[in-house]
């Protein structure tokens, strides 16, 4: 079985842009399929080819072999799970729908598995992107743990470290992009959705 990976997703546009993201997550608002990774390529992608091998096309497209939407907290913040790693083509594909409703728009993703390895972060910015990940993060031991220790403290400080360094990891994505140093993405017009 796959190891699960949160995505917490944002976006950062104009007006256009959220009325965009209010379209995408109103499809998964009225649909039954939400969960359904078939029915999350074929939100975002224009006519996603699945064939015989759906993880294939996921792979190349999405970055991972499934994904589907687990939560929407607002239009530009949602979550998506995804099988063994987070999901950077997905993210530029994303960004790259939404460059043409502003030239401005962000689009970042603090990621963590489900066993903190990796944890990270990714910005997709001003045509560019940049992605970090972290792995060693000690998850808090009850068998030793001295009689002192609080473990319900131990917790909260695990998981405090977890957002601490997804935070960093957005903050040092972002600065590299400003300062030119990203990968620039490649725009791909076959894969937008068209109005």
């Amino acid at each position: 079985m796959a190891n699960y990976v949160k995505n917490e997703i944002t976006v950062t546009g104009n007006e256009q842009v959220q009325n965009k993201m209010k379209e995408f997550m109103e499809m998964f608002r009225s649909s039954d399929e939400r969960m359904d990774t078939k029915f999350f390529a074929k939100v975002f992608y224009k006519d996603p080819k699945f064939g015989e091998d759906s993880n294939g096309w996921y792979i190349n497209n999405v970055g991972t072999k499934w994904a589907y939407m687990e939560d929407i907290n607002e239009d530009t913040e949602f979550t998506v799970t995804s099988a063994w790693s987070p999901v950077p083509e997905f993210i530029q594909h994303l960004y790259n729908i939404l460059v043409e409703l502003d030239p401005d728009v962000s689009v970042e993703n603090r990621f963590e598995d489900e066993f903190y390895e990796p944890v990270g972060g990714m910005v997709v910015y001003k045509g560019m992107y940049s992605y970090g990940e972290e792995y060693d993060f000690n998850y808090p031991n009850e068998d030793e743990m001295d009689e002192d220790d609080d473990y319900d403290e131990l917790m909260d400080d695990f998981y405090d470290s977890i957002e601490s360094a997804k935070s960093s990891l957005i903050h040092a994505c972002r600065a590299t992009i400003e300062r030119g140093q990203g990968t620039p993405i490649e725009y791909r017009e076959e894969e937008y959705i068209e109005e």
